[in-house]
């Protein structure tokens, strides 16, 4: 875990999260994406989340994150997070 306790590398090392790295947004969302996809028929399917299986999903993610960076730079969303 990054954030769950004190000892954490989220809490510890804080410097390089503030503001979150859009690379870090980028990881974020393909585990999300790789745990939507565990149950996508309903029932739980092991899917292991591999840089095989999500590099193109994480690379998609920053894709995005980075256009919407450019579209909002106006109101820094993106370094407010």
């Amino acid at each position: 875990m990054w954030f769950a306790n004190c000892n954490d590398e989220g809490v510890v090392y804080h410097k390089y999260f503030n503001p979150m790295p859009t690379t870090t947004m980028a990881l974020l969302l393909a585990v999300i994406e790789c745990c939507i996809d565990k149950w996508a028929t309903g029932i739980k399917v092991d899917i292991k989340f591999t840089a095989a299986a999500y590099t193109t999903v994480y690379n998609n993610h920053l894709i995005f994150l980075h256009a919407f960076d450019e579209h909002t730079a106006v109101y820094d969303l993106l370094g407010q997070i």
